[in-house]
């Protein structure tokens, strides 16, 4: 039974996304100051990147963990429950950690008049968890871009900048050069720095990281993947560098322990898959070309600010029909708004993604993707889990 104290807290934190998002480092600093500096205790790994970051960070907690590490990761969004966001040795926290944590973190930021965002606290409350529990080595997503991201208050010994790509552009600009530069800031001078981007995106980070970038290849010898794809091969290969960089060895045949859900997950007849932007969509689609036979079910929905047309470009030509849906999330794209830019195939507009997933084709598999929220939301639906969790709508990322 879900507790009411952390019910209570996700209220409050929720209700901090109302007021939107801030890239400043001012108020992580002064909060971290205010907590003592949690972020410092444990070693840290730094990952951005405009997609695969999730799938690497998760790679290399497994990694770690065999190799005796104890670990803490913090990633986002969450699909289902909050208590995703924040895992130590592999596992979710408890709700009893997240609503002590979060009730410290706004006290303290109350007591020195700080008004930090959902994001600042969500983090702070990482780092007082991770701190509290003794892990080893935190390893930290960036959230957005990598300069100003509350993620990059901590002091490194390796960063790694997945891809980089266009998304984001309001906010990080509107050029791969300048997505770039923003992602490079996560690197420290004389520290290991890493990506497995490639053509333009890695000229462009390496335009923005002079003389010490380190380009990783995945090895044939690399087992065969629980997250499949040939772009979960270089993450792979890119969480095995990362875990050398600390000193440890490791060992390839962790990666098989990784569960990350909602990244070409199979679900009986349907895969969901978190592609939101062109480049996650291209590598979805590559997935599809390479690993699935016979037509394809689309089940879709989107969230404002997205390059909607990138995304349908590459993944209309794979699919034979298209269920459009609204998903509950408050920025949300309406379905009847995304209808009319497939051109290629039957698309209609199925309604909520409950009604699309209560009417699917029994004749072919089923795709559903175009948003972490959507995914989370349709993931909770086919696996009996309540949505959105506490019945609390946020526009938290």
């Amino acid at each position: 039974m879900t507790e009411l104290p952390y019910l209570l807290a996700l209220s409050q934190l929720y209700d901090l996304a109302r007021f939107g998002e801030k890239l400043d480092l001012s108020t992580p600093r002064a909060l971290q100051a205010a907590l003592g500096w949690p972020v410092r205790f444990p070693r840290a790994v730094l990952v951005g990147g405009t997609n695969g970051k999730g799938s690497t960070c998760a790679f290399l907690e497994a990694v770690l963990r065999r190799a005796g590490v104890r670990t803490g990761l913090f990633t986002s969004p969450h699909l289902v429950s909050f208590r995703e966001r924040i895992r130590v040795d592999g596992e979710d926290v408890d709700e009893q950690t997240v609503w002590e944590a979060a009730f410290r973190v706004l006290g303290v930021a109350a007591d020195a008049g700080i008004e930090p965002s959902f994001f600042e606290v969500a983090h702070a409350m990482a780092s007082v968890i991770f701190a509290e529990a003794g892990v080893d080595v935190a390893i930290w997503e960036v959230g957005l871009g990598g300069r100003l991201d509350a993620t990059n208050v901590c002091h490194p010994e390796a960063s790694a900048v997945v891809t980089v790509g266009l998304d984001h552009q309001d906010v990080l600009g509107p050029t791969l050069a300048d997505i770039a530069r923003e992602k490079a800031a996560i690197f420290r001078p004389g520290r290991p720095a890493l990506t497995v981007a490639s053509g333009a995106a890695l000229a462009a980070l390496r335009a923005a990281t002079p003389g010490q970038l380190a380009v990783v290849q995945p090895s044939p010898d690399l087992p065969e993947l629980p997250l499949p794809g040939e772009h979960q091969r270089h993450n792979a290969a890119l969480a095995l560098a990362l875990a050398s960089c600390l000193g440890v060895e490791p060992d390839p045949d962790a990666l098989l322990d990784v569960r990350w859900p909602g990244r070409a997950e199979r679900i009986g007849n349907v895969i969901l898959d978190c592609a939101h932007n062109p480049a996650g969509a291209e590598a979805l689609a590559a997935f599809l070309r390479d690993r699935v036979r016979g037509p394809i079910h689309l089940v879709f929905g989107a969230m404002a600010g997205k390059d909607v047309a990138g995304v349908i470009a590459h993944l209309e030509p794979l699919v034979s029909s298209v269920a459009v849906v609204t998903p509950q999330y408050p920025r949300r794209l309406d379905a009847s708004a995304l209808v009319p830019l497939f051109t290629q195939v039957p698309a209609w507009d199925a309604g909520t993604v409950e009604d699309a997933l209560s009417a699917l084709p029994a004749d072919r598999l089923t795709l559903v993707t175009g948003s972490c929220f959507l995914v989370g939301e349709a993931r909770a639906l086919m696996t009996g889990q309540e949505f959105p969790e506490g019945g609390l709508l946020t526009t938290a990322r």
